[in-house]
């Protein structure tokens, strides 16, 4: 099987992990090429697999006439050359491009990481994001949504029809080693006597929200602040404004890491015994399953795929409203009782290994790749 993958960015983040993944497994046994913006994490890792990366500079989410053009023209090369049995677009923009130059002449799927029309998106940015969907959604072959929210939301976008969507969740290797009913985490270090490590992981950037995290963090009681810490990690344009926050409201134990490497953010998260994610909108967030499969109970936003892998009250918190007060409450319960972190930790990795395993995942996708050829 020739299979070409298109994704928008090459830089670290959640759909490039799971693009990477699929590399890693088809790659084996199949030939693979990868295209996309060059110069990022992605880019990387495809010549440590080596994956054939081609880059193609003008891949963006612009609807700018003249990159559409010069993006269409180089993945109809790589088509021309590359004769693929299946083309799989990931992101709205390589997923707009690759959809509009294989019109389905090759079994083309697209995979919806989260939509463009996404709920808080401003209105005039949706509607174009509707439009273009229902325009290339019918060179699809099959639409993958990483979670039911996803699903529900394109269908009620009458992006297509019911038929043509397919849930496939995200999956992530598991971080610990089954040992009878316990687990056991690969490399996590004893904690003696250390504060309580809070931490978030994300683009400091729509629609992620951090700054209702050291909100609700400096309204904790001097006695749960001295017992605890929040970490932020990621760089982005609201690093300004929690820098300034920070210092304004003279707020302690809060450090903003900056953009760290992927080894360098598992090292954070599995060191630490809080996951927080903060957003106005999301699909399915890897960074949370990431935090599960640590053995961490997650606080986050019920937004969009979310409340999909966390149960309020079993293996984190949802926050319905977004505020500060309800955070508050949270990192509360968590930075007293120690048992309710390791209970609900416990519970994050036995949904880790039940339901979002990277298994799962490959061998649902691999399914569907033999589905769309036969036909």
């Amino acid at each position: 099987m020739k299979i070409l993958y298109l994704i928008t960015k090459s830089e670290a983040g959640g759909a490039q992990s799971h693009v990477y993944e699929l590399c890693k497994y088809f790659g084996k046994k199949n030939e693979v090429v990868l295209m996309s913006f060059p110069g990022g994490w992605l880019e990387d890792q495809s010549k440590d697999l080596n994956i054939k990366f081609v880059s193609n500079k003008y891949f963006s989410n612009s609807i700018n006439p003249f990159k559409v053009f010069k993006a269409i023209k180089l993945v109809k090369n790589i088509v021309k050359e590359f004769n693929p049995d299946i083309v799989h677009c990931h992101s709205s923009g390589a997923g707009f491009i690759g959809r509009l130059t294989t019109r389905n002449k090759i079994p083309t799927i697209f995979t919806a990481h989260g939509w463009g029309f996404n709920i808080g998106v401003p209105f005039l940015q949706k509607q174009i994001a509707i439009l273009a969907e229902k325009f290339v959604s019918k060179y699809s072959v099959k639409i993958i949504t990483v979670s039911e929210f996803v699903r529900k939301l394109g269908i009620k976008n009458k992006i297509a029809k019911k038929e043509k969507f397919e849930i496939i969740y995200n999956g992530i290797k598991s971080k610990v080693i089954p040992t009878g009913h316990q687990y056991s985490l690969k490399s996590k270090k004893s904690k003696v006597n250390e504060k309580i490590k809070i931490v978030f992981v994300g683009r400091l950037a729509e629609p992620k929200d951090p700054i209702i995290l050291v909100k609700a963090y400096e309204e904790l009681s001097n006695e749960l602040k001295e017992k605890s810490e929040i970490i932020i990690i990621g760089g982005g344009p609201k690093k300004i404004e929690l820098e300034k926050f920070i210092v304004q409201n003279k707020v302690k134990n809060v450090n903003l890491l900056g953009s760290l490497s992927r080894d360098q953010v598992f090292d954070m998260v599995n060191e630490s015994d809080v996951f927080v994610l903060v957003s106005k909108y999301e699909g399915l967030p890897m960074t949370i399953l990431e935090a599960m499969s640590f053995g961490l109970p997650v606080v986050a936003s019920d937004v969009g795929g979310v409340g999909e892998i966390i149960e309020d009250g079993i293996n984190g918190f949802l926050l319905k409203n977004n505020s500060a007060e309800e955070l508050k409450e949270s990192l509360e319960k968590l930075i007293i009782d120690k048992r309710l972190r390791e209970k609900m930790g416990a519970v994050s990795i036995e949904k880790v290994l039940s339901e979002f395993s990277i298994d799962k995942m490959l061998k649902k996708t691999e399914e569907l790749y033999n589905k769309v050829i036969c036909k």
